[in-house]
């Protein structure tokens, strides 16, 4: 096993200034894609984060990480429908999107409908969804580019920038994968967010620590909801996984507070805006 190594030239380039604990008033690197990836790491994303390859789980180090909690997830909360493209090209460009949300992709492959890669984002430039900054377009063409009220970019496909639907309070997920959380004995301040389903790591976050000061994401985690039906959480998605513009910062230690708001799907119903939330214990 190789310990999870940091992106060197990112930190290189980070010149925070964190007046605040709120992200909307942090300014990041404007692009880690510049930086040099994590050997065998994430890099600039992947799947929902990205585009291009997705990122992959990374094998934790027990000479340098310590198991120092353990809990489960739960969702808290509301959850809010979202709404689905239902013409145009697909998200980062990979394939076209159809009646009822339905994916093509770039190989021709069709999906089932509401498929996560035909979501609908804002871009015309109206306040985001928590009442701050402003959502457009990216340089590169993308839909929901969240700008913060200083007007430094976060990255595309913004939860901030979600075509909303309905609110409801009746969606209760449980989640069987169990959640492990490894510090590191080095003094970085590094952590790593396991989720393991029959002894395998199915979705991992992990925190690189106080110098650089953001959270990148991998895997899925699936849940059941009161009839039993699977819903599923990439966490490559932006919300999760930090791959440009403004650093998202200790996303595990978010989940164990105040919840981090996430796109979750289900086959047949569609995808919500939920807020999901670890307990841990020592």
């Amino acid at each position: 096993m190789q310990r999870l190594p940091l992106l060197a030239t990112i930190l290189a380039t980070l010149t925070l200034s964190a007046c605040s604990k709120d992200a909307s008033l942090l300014a990041g690197p404007s692009d880690p894609g510049s930086g040099t990836p994590a050997t065998g790491g994430p890099g600039t994303g992947g799947g929902s984060g990205s585009g291009s390859t997705a990122p992959s789980i990374q094998p934790v180090d027990p000479g340098v990480f310590t198991p120092t909690d353990t809990g489960s997830a739960a969702n808290a909360g509301g959850s809010t429908s979202l709404l689905f493209s239902t013409s145009g090209t697909a998200e980062y460009g990979n394939g076209t999107c159809g009646s009822n949300g339905v994916w093509t992709d770039s190989l021709g492959n069709v999906s089932a409908p509401h498929n996560s890669h035909c979501i609908a984002y804002w871009s015309d430039g109206r306040v985001g969804n928590n009442h701050k900054g402003q959502c457009v377009t990216s340089a590169q063409g993308y839909p929901g580019l969240w700008l913060n009220p200083q007007l430094h970019p976060t990255a595309p496909y913004h939860t901030n920038c979600l075509e909303l639907g309905t609110t409801s309070f009746t969606l209760a997920l449980a989640f069987s994968a169990n959640a492990t959380v490894y510090s590191a004995n080095d003094g970085s301040g590094e952590r790593v967010l396991n989720f393991a389903a029959a002894g395998t790591t199915v979705a991992q976050l992990i925190y690189h620590g106080t110098a650089g000061d953001y959270t990148t994401g991998a895997g899925t985690l699936s849940g059941t909801d009161g009839s039993s039906a699977v819903w599923t959480i990439d966490f490559s998605q932006t919300a999760l996984n930090y791959t440009t513009g403004l650093t998202n910062g200790d996303l595990i230690d978010a989940l164990t507070t105040s919840g981090v708001q996430v796109v979750a799907c289900q086959g047949s119903v569609g995808c919500s805006l939920i807020t999901l939330k670890l307990t841990v214990a020592p």
